[in-house]
């Protein structure tokens, strides 16, 4: 009730907002205030409708919530679930209203091409003349294309002239003669070589104001590099024998290359291009998409010959199915050559005809040595030159309208479930009835079963065998032929259609979750083997469907009268106890609910809460937890119980295994609880190697082992593996009950404990993360890397540890540039500011200037505003220093082509000596 409440009151604020700005009463805090509960209590619900995606996060301080909803309605559809910070919604909202109607015809614009065009217009939008951009990628996947669609954009939002020029050049037809190529790109002077009869402009000139394309790029001369990162540092030029006089133009360079682009071109080349995008092939494109270009050549063969083509099902699927090693270039190629064949030899007929009949022997020889095809098109294809290639990328045959009208279904059946017409119960007796339905409806009627749908079933029967056995299920024949129907036919279907609304959705699978937990768990244990054996990746929607068919299979579940669950904090504790004792004793006795260390009481109460409700445990119910303070569970849950409860503490695995044998053997509740009382003895020994113990670094969080993993990674990371440390990540509370007596002191040399709290280990040094990375407490951590004796590794190790946190807090906040070499450069900045200054920067001051001068190359970049810095008057050795700083700048300056003004300079002379 209390959660309904806060949903309420946040859609109410949310609806009174006027401006995307920070505003107390969007906080917690105010919105506790309002509800009349707890501050923690809705702070808890709020971050939960986050997870859910009903409502979005923004991180200030406080962060501020809204209705998703309501901020769609009032704003824009918000992407993600949280943001960093005001800026980055702000940045989102421009970005949705400069909308481009250029890109919508390019095929893939909203999938595989997606990434590859925020990057064009993240380098159209750059003042000036742009950012340089490569296009990389394979022979015929478009790049001439994408070229030519960046400079329609640029004339679209007005960064260009309507009669600005477009020029290209195809650097691979001048490879064998240098100068000629670099006569045509920068033009000559008269008389500056035989037969140069009269001054000639070149391309960089004629260009001046537009868009100049350089195909091919990587047969460039090395000369001609060289002349070309001139110009995009200077924008100015020479023609061939007029060195005394410059030229200045103002042109956007697109680059295009199929070669690897580190390998092939000057590193000073490589420099001035700051954005690279990978083309992908048409291999790695959607079927979805290859279809479409299929359609569009057809097309427009029919506009070109002006006559009705008429493709035959076994034509078309094979092309449909064809590997391209030349991607869309030799597709398109293809078509055209299968159309001029039938055309050549019925000049005169209106209507065009393509059958096997139609192609050349060499052309139908390939087409029948393809084995696998697929059957998407069962009839004749007829094109007309009046036809548009969405008139045959249609969602509406049979099988699709089938999904279709499922998802119909089971909007309308949420929407009564919502009003509260229909019970939960109802809703998945229906809707697992018609998911049954469909799916059966796809199982393969074909007289001649093909090979590779035998293949395919046999491999799902095998997956499906792995499941039982694991599971403890047992699924009838009938349905594995069903499943495997329904995998070999949906890529005819158009499975990347959207059947329900975003918020719909979001509702759906919280049902799910909640009410067909043991069906969702099955599930995703078959896709883990699916999507790897397979390389089949399903969509949400169809998780939805097959979730829902699981649970109208009505699956043998071979499980006792008696609830079994066990409760253990721990990544994954209690799923490991309770998948030991099911496999060895042949039977789903256990349920698990693994927990974090920091999960509250009531957290725990609402699971058991939630499991009582969905499962019958009126024969009995058995809580096994690892914590004698869980015992409260049995008066809190007495309300809620419909039969007896027996819960015991102490969880370990010979204590679930003898209470599984005497489930199984069904004995009574008080029964089982005085035979566990008598006592479990047992004897044990411990045995270590006996090799010389490597040094090992422990690391702790006292928030739960999620951070204590990232700081390992972060420390394995940083560390070279020739040093021998070992990197260990234990539970906090583990290690600071135990202490020594753990395994691992006994096994390693343990060094030195990092984290966020000090277990307090007197014999073991403790470094905070915090001082680790600021240099602070030097004696602990030199003492925990005293068993490295060089000091030059000492030294790698401490500016890894800077260098490395840098990449991970750039990660987030660097959007357009590759963050590996922003830090490459800022390396270089650094190293010269320590010479130049001759200073040597603490990792604090490292870090501040990581994060800072990244932060500040990826603004000039986005034309965004400096953070205004009041400049003070100077003395003469602080100029000094400043022209040093400035000198040092010049790499980025250089490499971005970016001018970092005298505030800037003085704020990163604060940093270093303030």
């Amino acid at each position: 009730m209390s959660k309904k409440l806060v949903i309420e009151t946040l859609q109410s604020i949310t609806n009174n907002v006027k401006t995307l700005a920070p505003d107390d009463i969007l906080s917690a805090e105010e919105i506790a205030k309002e509800v009349g509960i707890q501050r923690n209590t809705t702070s808890q619900y709020l971050n939960e409708l986050v997870k859910e995606g009903l409502a979005i996060k923004v991180k200030t301080r406080p962060a501020m919530f809204y209705d998703r909803q309501v901020f769609a309605e009032l704003f824009f559809e918000p992407i993600k679930s949280v943001y960093e910070s005001y800026d980055a919604l702000i940045q989102e909202k421009k970005e949705k209203t400069m909308e481009s109607k250029v890109f919508d015809e390019v095929i893939g614009d909203k999938e595989s091409l997606d990434k590859v065009i925020d990057q064009i217009k993240a380098a159209t939008f750059y003042p000036g003349t742009g950012l340089p951009i490569m296009l990389q990628g394979d022979t015929g996947v478009g790049k001439s294309l994408l070229a030519r669609k960046l400079y329609e954009f640029c004339v679209e939002q007005g960064i260009l002239a309507q009669n600005a020029p477009y020029l290209e050049l195809n650097c691979a037809q001048y490879y064998h003669n240098p100068e000629l190529m670099s006569s045509i790109l920068f033009g000559y002077k008269k008389g500056a070589f035989t037969g140069a009869d009269d001054n000639h402009i070149g391309l960089l000139e004629a260009a001046d104001g537009g868009v100049l394309f350089l195909d091919e790029c990587h047969r460039l001369s090395p000369e001609s590099q060289e002349k070309l990162f001139h110009y995009i540092d200077h924008h100015t030029f020479s023609r061939i024998g007029q060195n005394e006089k410059t030229i200045k133009s103002h042109v956007r360079l697109v680059f295009a290359t199929t070669e690897t682009v580190q390998e092939n071109f000057l590193r000073t080349f490589i420099r001035r291009i700051p954005i690279i995008a990978h083309i992908p092939t048409l291999q790695e494109r959607t079927k979805h998409e290859i279809a479409e270009y299929v359609y569009t050549f057809f097309i427009q063969e029919s506009r070109k010959l002006n006559c009705t083509i008429v493709v035959s099902p076994w034509i078309m699927n094979r092309l449909l199915t064809m590997v391209y090693r030349d991607n869309v270039g030799e597709l398109k190629n293809l078509i055209k050559i299968i159309c001029a064949g039938a055309f050549s030899k019925k000049i005169n007929a209106n209507e065009l005809t393509i059958t096997a009949e139609s192609l050349e022997n060499n052309l139908l020889a390939k087409f029948l040595a393809l084995k696998e095809i697929d059957n998407i098109e069962d009839q004749d294809v007829k094109i007309t030159p009046l036809n548009e290639t969405k008139d045959f990328i249609r969602t509406d045959n049979q099988d699709n309208r089938l999904i279709m009208d499922f998802f119909k279904v089971v909007a309308r059946i949420f929407q009564q479930f919502e009003s509260n017409e229909i019970s939960s119960d109802y809703v998945i007796n229906q809707l697992s009835r018609e998911a049954t339905t469909v799916i059966e409806m796809f199982v393969y009627d074909d007289a001649e079963e093909k090979a590779s749908l035998k293949l395919l079933r046999n491999t799902v029967k095998e997956l499906i065998n792995f499941l039982e056995s694991s599971f403890f299920i047992k699924i009838h024949g009938n349905s594995i032929i069903a499943l495997t129907s329904y995998l070999y036919k949906r890529n005819q279907l158009t499975i990347d259609q959207n059947f329900v609304s975003q918020e719909e959705l979001l509702f759906i699978q919280k049902f799910i979750s909640d009410h067909l937990m043991r069906e969702s768990k099955l599930l995703n244990a078959l896709l883990a083997l699916v999507e790897s054996k397979l390389d089949v990746t399903l969509t949400a929607t169809e998780k939805i469907l097959l979730i829902l068919y699981l649970r109208g299979l009505n699956l043998e579940v071979k499980s006792p009268k008696t609830r079994c669950v066990i409760l253990a904090h721990g990544f994954s504790t209690a799923s490991s106890i309770a998948d030991v004792v099911n496999r060895f004793l042949d039977e789903h006795l256990f349920d698990a609910f693994d927990m974090p260390f920091n999960v509250p009481l009531e957290k725990v109460k609402d699971f058991m809460n939630h499991y009582l409700s969905v499962n019958d445990c009126s024969n009995g119910l058995i809580v096994l937890v690892d914590m004698g303070s869980l015992l409260v569970l049995a008066e809190n849950l007495k309300d809620q119980l419909s039969g007896p409860m027996l819960i015991m503490n102490n969880v370990i695995t010979q204590q679930a295994l003898f209470i599984g044998e005497l489930v199984k053997k069904k004995n009574d509740l008080e029964i089982i609880a005085e035979k566990i009382k008598d006592g479990m003895p047992l004897e044990y020994r411990v045995v270590y190697p006996n090799n010389k113990r490597k040094p090992m670094i422990i690391t702790v969080c006292h928030t739960g082992m999620g951070a204590a993993q990232q700081l390992k990674a972060f420390l394995q990371s940083s560390i070279p593996k020739e040093t021998g440390y070992e990197i260990e990540a234990v539970d906090f509370h583990y290690l600071k009950k135990y202490g020594e007596q753990t395994t691992l002191f006994k096994q390693y040399a343990v060094q030195g404990i990092v984290g966020t709290e000090n277990p307090n280990i007197e014999s073991v040094p403790y470094v905070s993360l915090e001082d680790l990375i600021s240099g602070q407490g030097k004696e602990r951590i030199d003492q925990i890397f005293k068993e490295i004796r060089d000091s030059d590794t000492r030294k790698m190790i401490n500016d890894n540890l800077v260098r490395n946190l840098s990449i991970e807090r750039l990660i987030s906040a660097v959007t357009i540039l590759d963050v590996k070499k922003v830090i490459e450069y800022i390396d270089e900045v650094i190293i010269e500011l320590e010479r130049r200054l001759k200073v040597t920067l603490t990792n604090s001051k490292k870090a501040i200037l990581y994060v800072h001068i990244a932060g500040l190359v990826e603004r000039i970049i986005r034309n965004q505003d400096a953070t205004t810095y009041e400049m003070r008057e100077l003395t003469r050795e602080e100029e000094y220093k400043m022209s040093l700083i400035s000198d040092a700048i010049s790499i980025l300056e250089t490499a971005y082509n970016i001018v970092v003004s005298k505030s800037e300079i003085q704020y990163i002379y604060d940093i270093i000596y303030i």
